[in-house]
């Protein structure tokens, strides 16, 4: 008679199936049509799958002031049923409107000047007719109350001259544009006298 024996021992309970194998072929099934679905569903076309530039800030440093920002406003119009983005405007801010010390500081009375860029890396600026702009133009700026600066366009940069300013030290200038690209790769500013 044996009392113990361990060897040949059955286990009491029932073995169960692994069933890993058909969760992980009932959740790739489940993932496949997922993504079909989303893939099936319509597809959106905006600006007729030009790229879009939102919201970019580019500071720059100029001889008259080391902290100057320029930053691109673009806004979405809808035409003949498609939404297309186009360049609103350029604000430029943070400028130093003091009369230029002996430091160098102070864009008082110099000429700013502006070239935007095509968007892909190209090195080629827009022109005046593809900015959409005038020869002349006014750029808008708040001294105490909002004011105007005449502003010009030639070949393929913009200029107009910052004034002595008896307010606010560092006022927003707006360039506007009418339906301007808002394909950018970048935007220079350089002051002169």
């Amino acid at each position: 008679m044996e009392i113990l024996r361990f060897d040949d021992a059955g286990s009491s309970t029932p073995q169960r199936k692994k069933s890993s194998r058909g969760m992980l072929v009932v959740g790739l099934v489940a993932t496949l049509f997922g993504i079909s679905s989303a893939f099936a569903s319509s597809t959106i076309s905006i600006n007729n799958d030009a790229p879009i530039a939102l919201g970019q800030g580019v500071s720059y440093v100029t001889g008259c002031d080391s902290n100057i920002t320029v930053a691109p406003h673009t806004s979405m119009v809808v035409e003949t049923t498609t939404p297309t983005f186009y360049l609103d405007s350029i604000a430029i801010s943070d400028v130093d409107t003091r009369t230029a010390g002996t430091d160098g500081s102070g864009c008082a009375n110099k000429t700013f000047n502006i070239q935007i860029f095509h968007g892909s890396g190209s090195t080629t600026a827009y022109d005046c007719a593809a900015l959409n702009h005038l020869t002349t133009f006014n750029v808008t700026y708040t001294d105490v109350t909002s004011k105007t600066v005449s502003a010009s366009c030639s070949a393929s940069t913009l200029a107009f001259a910052i004034p002595t300013m008896a307010g606010p030290s560092n006022p927003t200038f707006s360039i506007p544009f009418t339906k301007g690209p808002s394909d950018i790769s970048y935007i220079t500013l350089v002051s002169s006298n």
